[in-house]
């Protein structure tokens, strides 16, 4: 049975993070939040510090939301619609890139942020952007075929990874610092060694790609992507069963894979009747996993999964199509992007019960 959603849109205050995780009832998660756009919403991400949450949509800027006073800010420079984000890990720099094949990095400290950086980095779409876990590199991927890996401090180019045949869709930084994974339209992972500069390894995921008919094109791909905190386990969030990915005719799946051997180790699917696109994953600190999702019907569902077992444990039904999703650092909230155009918060505990006065 669903959680009743709130439709209070109280402030988040920022909070330290929860040491007692017995406190997180997923099964009570509900929205406390809303931070509206005009636009629809393509991601979000919440800074380390949770302090706020910046947003693209189809529009060219990029939204900035503070958690606890609800003002909002606008980033202007990017020519194209912003897809990725990711923070320096005190949060005080903001990387983002956009399907125009630049990276821009911004200081959220300022007032008002202006780029401080752009890097050209890609031939067509800059799909992906991610910070290496010792804050010296930035992982990019795009429609190029190509992943690169740029110094930070000063946006140099100081690797190329080739051996997609296909959009290279997202990227990220095994936690050893050492290796890279990237994922591509035809759904291939690949494995990076950052001392050779080889391909290390595959896995195969070919299961999230399918060629639709209607229109003559392949759809696919990772549409996030994360590792378990210890790096034992990656997630990959997109679609599979491919019909008519247009009109929304597809299954979302998260697949888990484990890091040391490549075997799959799970495809995690919501129930039949939800048709679309699975657009986030995350791993949450106490061991459960959060997807996000897009029905084609234009709303959205959270599922929630423990490790072992074969079916999310619980579902959380959402007015409008999810986008994407972030965890604070509370451990208790979690921010969703949507279509409507609002960045909505849910809190995973139950709903404060009101006192008569």
């Amino acid at each position: 049975m669903n959680a009743k959603q709130s439709d209070t849109s109280d402030a988040i205050v920022a909070q330290k993070p929860v040491v007692d995780y017995d406190l997180i009832d997923p099964t009570k998660t509900h929205r406390v939040a809303q931070f509206k756009h005009e636009f629809p919403l393509t991601s979000c991400r919440v800074d380390p510090k949770g302090r706020f949450v910046v947003a693209g949509a189809q529009d060219l800027d990029i939204q900035v939301w503070d958690l606890s006073t609800k003002a909002k800010r606008t980033l202007k420079g990017h020519t194209s619609w912003v897809r990725s984000f990711d923070f320096s890990s005190d949060g005080n720099t903001l990387y983002s890139a956009c399907w125009g094949g630049e990276i821009k990095v911004w200081n959220m400290t300022d007032t008002e942020p202006k780029p401080t950086m752009t890097i050209p980095a890609h031939k067509g779409s800059a799909r992906w952007v991610r910070v290496s876990p010792d804050q010296t590199k930035l992982a990019t991927c795009g429609n190029d075929l190509l992943v690169k890996v740029w110094n930070i401090k000063d946006g140099k180019l100081l690797q190329t990874f080739k051996g997609h045949e296909r959009h290279v869709y997202a990227v990220d930084f095994h936690p050893d610092g050492q290796h890279l994974v990237s994922q591509d339209l035809m759904g291939f992972i690949k494995i990076w060694d950052m001392k050779t500069g080889k391909e290390a390894r595959g896995i195969d995921a070919t299961v999230m790609t399918g060629y639709d008919k209607k229109f003559a094109a392949d759809m696919g791909g990772a549409r996030d992507l994360q590792f378990s905190p210890d790096g034992s386990e990656l997630a990959s969030a997109g679609i599979t069963n491919v019909v008519n990915s247009f009109a929304g005719v597809q299954d979302p799946i998260i697949m888990l894979f484990d890091w040391k051997t490549g075997k799959e180790k799970a495809q995690l699917k919501p129930e039949k009747t939800f048709q679309g696109i699975a657009w986030g994953v995350r791993y949450h600190p106490d061991g459960f996993l959060i997807g996000a999702g897009a029905n084609r019907s234009g709303k959205g569902e959270l599922w929630f999964y423990k490790p072992g077992e074969k079916e999310f444990f619980h579902t959380l039904k959402l007015s409008s199509a999810a986008r994407g999703l972030d965890l604070l650092a509370d451990g208790r909230h979690l921010v969703v992007p949507h279509s409507d155009g609002s960045v909505y918060t849910y809190r995973m505990t139950a709903e404060a019960k009101k006192t008569k006065t």
